[in-house]
């Protein structure tokens, strides 16, 4: 049981932080942690929940936020740790967090105190982990976070455009904690407090670590130098990865790096219900330290201060996303009873004005939703990328019951006025019967005047890259949304989330979705330029160039192009309009624009004849490129 125990039987004060500085010369900490965001005392970010959790079982924990990282000796502000190190890279991946998807550094970071410039080093959990190792060499390292997760194999590096090998190589580090990391952090920090060698600690659920040779019984993938340079091995060790991690039993799993193996153990078991609730009780503060408010505040904290987060997990199956490899498919959903305390806990605090801005998780209603076929909370009981695409699996039980249950109760909380719901919602389940009751409800209290839905494309080709339900879905939402919204009454708007340039995604794709969203009226802000991230199936087909399902080569949108193709869903800003009319202008090619809403349909009006006869969304396709003589 992932019990809480507090030193002395107590929660700390909650107006209290975890120490970011030593109180005296004898003050020895357990567990030292290293993040690569600023230290906000929120559920919401994993250093400070992983921080409260040790503390929670008696260990004496300190937190180093966003370090300065060109010596060791910001890292020696605690002394030696009696325990180890633990290393993340913050709430988002570095890489992700220091770059736009054309690979220019940002100038702005939420994450980081004032929001200017980001704070955290490229590849920070490896400079984080080899500046610990040089300040304390004996002392263990092990890294965690989404970083270090997503990382633990061989995976595409988008800035650097090339295949890098496991973190856990790099960054030389002692173990690799990945997915949700409760579990085996609290065995390692018991087993290392109990005396126990690392190597008898390398049997742990949920671990990674470095050896000369794989466990007998292990799943050998390709090594990483068969695999760097070559996209169709690459493809294939991806399935192999893939599939081995979505079974209901994952193997113990073995990489060949150089002359050592990178060995990972099955994922940790899931918590319970009750497990997970328990978290969401330490006394958090919800709060930015103090020492980062006083240069500026954190900006991330603004759209999760009053949020409630509802569960874990996503059987969705998104090729794009990573939420399935990280956190898991199985969704482990907190009783209704622990969620409704923590909300009422929330709403008598001094600055809650009576608004919860979410309650949610992952795919917020999935709450309550799971495999009926699972052996346990949290389970799956196959290995099939997604629950409820290409079709609805039978064993998937959908009911929106009890996440409508638990909107209700919220609603009743005293103190509580608005209870918005602004996690993402699956569109092709809100349509199905067992939640028609669910979507009525929502657009009827639960909207604060926009409905987050992620339709992603309207082609089918994209769409099914991306493991997406059909147009036609998509459709049938906006009806029923706009009957709900007017039987309710209420001026409100869905909110369409679109990828563009993702494998798969021609320019003719492009202009299609051009065409729809100014037709409908409504061009987008929420619109995302494809980011091939660490370990996702949609980054294997960008960098290959093959479809991972049947091998065949699919064309991927890049330069200039994928730029282009978010530009035309920003019709209304004149910079990305003026972008839209050099690309084509440069292609010879100005006379497919006149037919765009928000464009002057009059012949040659931006440097080209229109070529009768042609459909102005038949664009010249670019020639495709063979994967093996791509730009590096």
């Amino acid at each position: 049981m992932l019990a809480l125990t507090f030193k002395n039987g107590a929660f700390p004060l909650q107006d209290s932080f975890l120490p970011t500085c030593p109180e005296g010369e004898s003050d020895i900490f357990d567990i030292v942690l290293i993040s690569g965001d600023a230290y906000v005392d929120h559920p919401s970010f994993g250093v400070a929940l992983i921080g409260r959790y040790l503390e929670s079982l008696g260990y004496r924990v300190g937190i180093i936020a966003q370090p300065e990282w060109e010596s060791a000796e910001p890292f020696k502000r605690f002394g030696r740790p009696r325990l180890f190190f633990g290393v993340s890279a913050g709430n988002v991946d570095s890489m992700v967090a220091n770059y736009t998807p054309d690979r220019r550094k940002r100038e702005e970071d939420d994450y980081t105190p004032g929001g200017g410039k980001p704070g955290r080093p490229d590849h920070a959990s490896i400079v984080y982990a080899q500046r610990l190792k040089e300040a304390y060499p004996d002392v263990p390292v092990v890294l965690g976070g989404i970083e270090a997760s997503l990382r633990r194999v061989s995976h595409y590096d988008f800035v650097q455009q090339k295949i890098r090998g496991s973190v856990l190589a790099d960054a030389k580090a002692d173990f690799l904690i990945y997915s949700m990391g409760e579990r085996a952090i609290r065995e390692l920090a018991d087993g290392i407090a109990c005396g126990a060698t690392l190597e008898e600690l390398r049997n742990i659920r949920g671990l990674a670590y470095l050896a000369g040779e794989p466990p007998v019984a292990a799943l050998i993938l390709p090594a990483h130098e068969e695999v760097r340079d070559d996209p169709a091995a690459f493809r294939e060790f991806f399935k192999e990865l893939y599939e081995a991690s979505l079974k209901p039993e994952p193997p113990v799993i073995a990489q060949k790096v150089a002359t050592r193996f990178v060995v990972i153990n099955p994922p940790a078991r899931p918590l319970s219900p009750e497990e997970l609730d328990a978290l969401y009780h330490m006394p958090f503060t919800r709060k930015v330290h103090p020492d980062h408010e006083a240069c500026g505040g954190v900006k991330a904290i603004e759209t999760v201060k009053n949020s409630i987060v509802t569960h874990r997990g996503c059987y969705g199956g998104c090729s794009f996303c990573a939420i399935t490899v990280h956190q898991g498919k199985g969704i482990i959903s907190r009783p209704r009873e622990g969620v409704i305390k923590e909300l009422t806990n929330l709403a008598k605090t001094e600055d809650f004005k009576g608004t919860v801005q979410d309650i949610g998780g992952p795919t917020a209603n999935m709450y309550g939703t799971g495999c009926k076929a699972a052996k346990e909370p949290g389970g799956v009981g196959c290995g099939r990328p997604s629950c409820i695409y290409p079709d609805l699996c039978p064993s998937l039980e959908l009911s929106g019951a009890p996440y409508l249950d638990l909107l209700r109760a919220a609603r009743r909380v005293r103190g509580v006025k608005h209870v918005y719901v602004a996690s993402g919602l699956r569109h092709d389940m809100l349509v199905m019967p067992t939640q028609k009751r669910l979507f009525r409800e929502l657009v009827e209290y639960h909207v604060g005047g926009r409905m987050k839905i992620a339709p992603e494309h309207i082609a089918a080709k994209p769409l099914r890259l991306m493991a997406k339900p059909p147009f036609r879905v998509f459709k049938e939402f906006r009806q029923d949304f706009e009957n709900l919204r007017r039987e309710a009454g209420k001026e409100l708007y869905y909110i369409p989330y679109f990828i563009v340039g993702h494998p798969g995604c021609s320019l003719e794709d492009a202009l299609d979705l051009a065409h729809f969203v100014g037709r409908t009226g409504r061009y987008v802000e929420q619109v995302q330029q494809f980011t091939p991230t660490p370990m996702t199936a949609s980054t294997c087909m960008y960098f290959t160039r093959l479809d991972l399902d049947t091998g065949e080569d699919i064309y991927v949108p890049s330069g200039s192009e994928a730029k282009v193709q978010k530009s035309l869903l920003q019709l209304n800003n004149p910079r990305a309009k003026e972008k839209v009319i050099a690309f084509f202008a440069r292609r010879g090619e100005s006379e497919v624009l006149e037919e765009l809403p928000g464009f002057k349909r009059a012949k040659g009006a931006y440097g080209g004849a229109a070529k009768r006869g042609k459909s102005p969304f038949q664009a010249r396709r670019p020639k495709k490129r063979s994967p093996h003589k791509r730009k590096r």
